[in-house]
């Protein structure tokens, strides 16, 4: 027979999320949410760094993740993922640190989300710098009509790691992918959802 795990309630002190699941569909929203304000106009002037909030979100959830997978693995989760990594793991900052070596992308989340949360980071990575930019873009010709602007503006978020710049959408993307496979290889979801509103990164 097939048993269908119970539905667990959020921590007191926590709204609707229970499980990893539950964050990393939030990480899901958040990657959403940054694409949707890269392309989009701000309303007023509170919206211009949207990018950017929605960045420190994602970065944030990413590496928030960590703690979550490890407070709800159980043994036999936790003998999985040693063997994994290849290495014992016997608290969460054993499991951060086998998660930062393994996956570069979850290495820039954790920098990116401990320099914003403590305002700087005491052991900074040299190599990972993160940039802002407006990006001009001329109308083009032959495409334009009365009345519209010549040019315009785009937001656009990098990351430099090391000699190699991406974007920080790219990096989010990745680390969600990286987060799908681990989870299901670790028995926290089944698989990743396909269907007809699948707009996935």
């Amino acid at each position: 027979m097939i048993k269908i795990p119970d539905q667990l309630d959020p921590p007191s002190n926590v709204f609707a999320m229970a499980t990893p699941h539950h964050l990393l569909l939030k990480l899901y929203w958040e990657i959403k949410q940054l694409r949707a304000s890269l392309v989009s106009r701000g309303r007023s002037v509170a919206d211009t760094h949207a990018p950017a909030y929605h960045a420190f979100n994602c970065a944030v959830t990413c590496w928030h993740l960590t703690d979550w997978v490890w407070e709800a693995a159980d043994d036999y989760q936790r003998q999985l993922m040693s063997s994994v990594f290849e290495t014992r793991l016997k608290a969460v900052e054993d499991f951060q640190i086998a998660m930062r070596s393994k996956h570069r992308s979850l290495y820039i989340c954790w920098q990116i989300a401990n320099g914003s949360k403590h305002f700087r980071l005491r052991k900074t990575d040299p190599k990972i710098k993160t940039d802002e930019v407006w990006e001009y873009r001329p109308a083009m010709a032959g495409r334009m009509r009365a009345g519209q602007r010549l040019g315009s503006y785009v937001y656009r978020l990098s990351l430099t790691d090391g000699d190699q710049r991406r974007g920080a959408l790219e990096i989010f993307e990745d680390a969600l992918k990286v987060w799908e496979r681990e989870l299901a290889a670790w028995f926290f979801i089944e698989g990743r959802y396909i269907g007809p509103d699948d707009d996935s990164p």
